[in-house]
């Protein structure tokens, strides 16, 4: 380099924080799935010509000025290419000093069954220089929903997570 002064720039550091660690608790017989752009996902035991329950986390990077009501528009538009959508409802909770967008829905794909969905959207500030949004989703099969959807939920309720 020809400059006079240079500068070292590192990742993670306070200008490029590390993504949260993410913990949840899930029934042991659930097995840990590994999805490419995913950071974690577990699933229940396959059972052939079942619906497999899952729980997905993934963690996205946006720029310091990224809103929860940005992550809604994206939820609302991520929905809205969903066939045959029915809307279970959608509203705020809060969850250990942090807001959440809540979610829960339905639909059905062509000759599939139908998959219910909770999904949790949560932005999280890094110091002023990056947002994380974090994403939580849960899904069961329609069939099974009234009490798997139960399980999702206490996974997703169980959320843990640690800021470096």
């Amino acid at each position: 380099m020809e400059h006079s002064t240079v500068k070292s720039i590192e990742y993670p550091s306070a200008d490029f924080p590390a993504p949260p660690r993410v913990r949840v608790e899930v029934p042991e017989d659930w097995e840990p799935l590994t999805v490419p752009g995913v950071q974690l996902a577990v699933a229940q035991p396959r059972v052939d010509g079942r619906f497999r329950a899952n729980v997905v986390v993934t963690v996205q990077r946006f720029g310091p000025e990224f809103t929860l009501e940005a992550a809604r528009a994206g939820l609302e538009q991520r929905k809205a290419s969903l066939p045959e959508l029915e809307e279970l409802g959608t509203g705020e909770i809060e969850i250990e000093g942090t807001t959440w967008i809540a979610s829960e829905y339905g639909y059905t794909q062509p000759g599939r069954p139908t998959v219910v969905q909770a999904a949790r959207y949560a932005v999280i500030d890094r110091g002023g220089v990056a947002a994380d949004v974090l994403e939580i989703v849960g899904s069961c099969g329609a069939e099974s929903a009234d009490e798997e959807i139960e399980t999702v939920r206490a996974i997703q309720d169980s959320l843990q997570l640690t800021l470096d």
